[in-house]
């Protein structure tokens, strides 16, 4: 089992999805964390400092850190990893690399400008690029 992780309010409902599924099936856990300087970059137009890359590969390892450290508390074999790039590119080749048959991933849903300028959700792009593994997407609970 895989779990993309960025300590969202939609990634911790995705660590409590993924903690109840590990424990009913006793699967192991990869989490992976991604630190994605390449949208970040284009974002700032080209102007994304070494600070700026820093600090969010340190909010990646933080995020991943707490992840693991809950799936383990909870008797769970889980094993952290920082992945650079796109999401869309790395689960893939860490699905293939470690065959994970399920992807738990959080998603935010977007309304308005934030739809539109946001782009593709990565859960329609991983469901085209993953073949024989099944997504688990999972959005935060109405507060």
């Amino acid at each position: 089992m895989l779990l993309v992780y960025d300590g969202t309010l939609e990634a911790q409902a995705a660590l409590k999805r993924c903690s109840q599924l590990s424990v009913a099936l006793s699967a192991h856990v990869d989490v992976i964390s991604v630190v994605d300087s390449i949208t970040a970059n284009a974002t700032c137009a080209g102007m994304l400092s070494d600070l700026a890359c820093s600090s969010m590969e340190a909010h990646a390892q933080h995020a991943l850190d707490v992840a693991v450290a809950h799936l383990v508390n909870l008797g769970v074999t889980a094993h952290g990893f920082i992945k650079f790039g796109r999401t869309v590119d790395v689960v893939p080749l860490h699905v293939t690399a470690f065959h994970a048959d399920i992807v738990v991933i959080g998603h935010r849903v977007q309304s308005g400008f934030a739809r539109w300028w946001g782009g593709r959700p990565v859960h329609l792009d991983l469901a085209e690029r993953l073949r024989g593994s099944a997504i688990v997407t999972v959005t935060a609970p109405l507060s």
